[in-house]
């Protein structure tokens, strides 16, 4: 056979080869087997539903294992969903209870502070009480000597030592609550944090565990801050009426 020259010989030879390459990718074809250059031979029907096939794959893989398990397991749905609102309202709860507790630290320094202004002094100027014994007592409890507790010139409306322990020691464990409160805000973010974690979302186990917890959280906290603002039995020791922290407590904004 006589070609004539190179370039004919060169021509039929791609040709050739190209013919060669296209029977195998229709063989991989008609086989399953995709080998990147999927549909040229197939009908156009079967083109779009390859084609189909791959956007749907592409979707999915988009999807975060939260979003894949809120479209598909709905008791998990509503589950999640109850607990973001228990979260968000124990959050709202304890925003509250912080305003009321800050309100009755304030109320609280206020009395101390009458107390304090009140107090009876040495001639340094040192402050001192009585306690209910009789005994003179500095404001961290030392006994005063008699000789110096013979200086005291006393009016006879101080008040008295169990007074000022009475209101240190309340300040101090309201500032114990708001400092419980805010480490409980601060564990109601994280389980607000876990939730939207879009990789490793909670179980639903541990979602029923979120809501016991913020429930705990919010019920101990109440607990000790009603506790501690209980009215109490009315004594000759106690502050009187125009200073006490309850009263003060009243005209606050709230």
């Amino acid at each position: 056979m006589n070609f004539g020259n190179d370039e004919e010989i060169l021509s039929l030879t791609q040709r050739f080869a190209k013919h060669a390459r296209d029977f195998d990718d229709l063989q991989h074809e008609i086989a399953g087997r995709d080998v990147g250059r999927m549909g040229r031979f197939l009908p156009g029907g079967a083109q779009s539903a390859a084609s189909s096939g791959k956007s749907n794959d592409k979707r999915a893989e988009a999807l975060t294992r939260l979003q894949a398990v809120l479209m598909n397991n709905p008791a998990y749905a509503q589950a999640f969903q109850e607990t973001e609102r228990a979260l968000n309202d124990a959050q709202s709860q304890l925003d509250t209870l912080l305003e009321r507790v800050q309100r009755e630290i304030e109320a609280n320094d206020l009395v101390l502070a009458d107390i304090r202004e009140r107090a009876a002094r040495l001639e340094d100027g040192s402050r001192v009480y009585k306690d209910q014994d009789g005994r003179i007592r500095s404001e961290n409890g030392d006994q005063i000597n008699d000789a110096l507790a013979a200086g005291i010139l006393w009016r006879g409306d101080e008040p008295s030592f169990e007074d000022m322990k009475d209101a240190r020691e309340r300040g101090e464990r309201l500032k114990d609550i708001e400092r419980d409160i805010q480490i409980g805000q601060g564990r109601i973010g994280e389980m607000q944090a876990d939730m939207k974690d879009e990789d490793d979302p909670p179980t639903r186990d541990e979602l029923e565990l979120f809501q016991d917890e913020a429930d705990k959280i919010l019920g101990d906290l109440e607990s000790d801050l009603n506790a501690l603002l209980e009215p109490r039995i009315s004594d000759e020791s106690k502050p009187s009426l125009e200073t006490s922290p309850a009263s003060i407590s009243e005209f606050l904004p709230r």
